[in-house]
């Protein structure tokens, strides 16, 4: 095994690419694994040429080698519901999960490993002779994930690691730098020789960078050097929302007539820092892409579940899904009837028989449970169902709802030519020309509140957000605050003005830092 641990914007793909030209050219299967959608389309474009090399998240690979295909796999709405649900009624989420065949993504990898381990010629042979394993942004797996990937690397001829533990940013699943930190530090690991040059951002934007990150202690010190690149950082403060908020819509508009064709990152750690300044994009005609959409609406959602108990076969799931929606479980007999479903034996043709217990689903849903009509016949007589018909396949549709969500539920794509708007998190594996990042007050980011990242964390989420830029950076903050916004963050940071109605905030600590 070797590892390459390098800087933002150094070309570590870049360096893997030459390394699998030179060295690998005759090898029939190599597998490019990552975290998220975003650097995987990054990936195949650098590997467009390579036939053999097959990129993927890990999570896609999993799905794909998964042995337990008949579990529905539960987005994170399905599992608040079901976590939700066991907590009252006592029952553990494992017994939940395995009664209603279904699992979490988290459970799903676990189940695949455990199955590579103690099936270890089969899983080869399904997965056929892996030349080379490569694992990008290893930083950015959970230790469940971390070990996968290291029983994986037991079956590959070779596995290279790639990552920066600087660029750790997803401890809200569990992810930190412990892992490649420790990797990197076994002396048994190869080091992958590189020249750690920043080609991504200018000069003076590595200068503020460098002097944000140095500060953490749990890190891995590495070299990550300058190219004499021009560009530009500006750090500014206003006193009102609004004038923030025409700051930058004044900045947009100035980089779209010098610059047309500009990438635009307009970042923040909240969603609300930014929600005024896309009302004000829109009345100035600027097309953008909203990355805090969540596409995949509670209405649509509900549709979804509603299609799984007509066509599906875990109808019992989704009725439950269902039935906390629209709040059945408010009564306690209701919650009863279901724990002593699941003590005393679980029979899903009888519960579905006696559905019309439940008086909080809709009748003229209900009444299909037993005997759903064809689909036709259901978007005649509910047209709200037809917004799902281009991605069903009518000839077999219990096994096309199975994966809709998925389907429905593509990621946003970046547009080079457009505003781009995200969260910091979402801008992991990105970059463009002119990154805008605003709510840079102390209480937003850095935020102490329980739960929330620790402040190393939440340095290194700057760090990302900070290494995106290939031309200007600018880094925002504003002091007045409605009550409404104060009281989502870490409250204690702010101070209420009288005279202004407002609550007042400082500038981000971690500006202090870089300044």
């Amino acid at each position: 095994m070797k590892i390459l641990l390098a800087g933002p914007g150094t070309g570590k793909t870049t360096k893997i690419k030459s390394i699998i030209d030179e060295q690998y050219d005759g090898c029939k299967n190599i597998v490019v694994l990552s975290f998220t959608n975003a650097t995987v389309k990054d990936l195949n474009t650098k590997f467009s040429k390579c036939e053999n090399v097959t990129c993927m998240t890990l999570h896609s690979f999993a799905l794909k080698y998964n042995h337990l295909p008949v579990l529905h796999i539960l987005i994170k709405e399905e599992e608040d519901v079901l976590k939700w649900l066991t907590e009252k009624l006592g029952i553990a989420f494992d017994t939940v999960c395995e009664i209603l065949h279904c699992i979490t993504f988290n459970k799903m990898i676990l189940a695949c490993l455990a199955f590579i381990k103690s099936n270890p010629a089969y899983f080869v042979d399904k997965l056929g002779k892996l030349d080379l394993l490569v694992v990008d942004e290893f930083q950015d797996f959970n230790p469940i994930e971390q070990d996968f990937v290291l029983q994986l690397s037991k079956i590959a001829a070779e596995t290279i690691i790639l990552g920066d533990d600087d660029q750790s940013i997803y401890g809200f699943k569990d992810a930190d730098p412990d892992g490649i930190i420790s990797l990197y530090k076994n002396a048994t690991v190869g080091k992958i020789q590189h020249e750690n040059l920043c080609y991504r951002c200018p000069d003076s934007v590595v200068e503020y960078a460098k002097k944000l990150i140095n500060i953490n202690k749990n890190r891995i010190p590495k070299e990550w050097e300058k190219t004499s690149k021009s560009g530009y950082v500006n750090i500014k403060q206003h006193i009102t929302q609004e004038e923030s908020d025409c700051y930058i819509l004044d900045k947009i508009i100035t980089i779209r007539q010098s610059d047309p064709n500009a990438s635009i990152l307009l970042l923040s750690a909240v969603g609300f820092s930014v929600d005024a300044v896309k009302n004000k994009l829109k009345d100035n005609g600027i097309d953008f892409v909203d990355f805090w959409h969540n596409e995949l609406s509670e209405e649509k959602l509900v549709n979804i579940w509603w299609l799984n108990i007509f066509y599906g076969d875990k109808k019992i799931l989704f009725l439950i899904l269902l039935l906390k929606y629209y709040g059945t479980f408010k009564k306690d007999k209701h919650l009863a009837y279901f724990k002593g479903k699941m003590e005393t034996g679980f029979n899903a043709d009888a519960i579905l028989t006696e559905t019309k217990i439940f008086k909080e689903l809709p009748s003229n849903l209900a009444m299909h449970i037993d005997a759903p009509p064809d689909f036709d016949a259901l978007t005649k007589e509910y047209p709200a169902f037809e917004q799902f018909r281009e991605h069903l396949n009518l000839n077999d549709l219990n096994n096309s709802v199975k994966s809709i969500t998925k389907r429905i539920r593509k990621p946003i794509e970046f547009i080079d030519n457009k505003v781009n708007i995200m969260s910091i998190h979402k801008s992991k594996g990105l970059e463009a020309d002119y990154v805008i990042i605003n709510g840079l007050i102390t209480g937003i980011i850095p935020n102490k509140t329980k739960g929330i990242d620790t402040i190393e964390a939440q340095r290194r989420l700057l760090f990302v957000g900070i290494t995106r830029a290939k031309k200007e950076l600018n880094l925002i903050s504003t002091v007045e605050w409605e009550a409404k916004d104060a009281h989502k963050v870490d409250f204690k940071e702010f101070r209420f003005n009288y005279k202004r109605r407002k609550y007042n905030a400082k500038t981000s600590k971690f500006i202090e830092e870089i300044i």
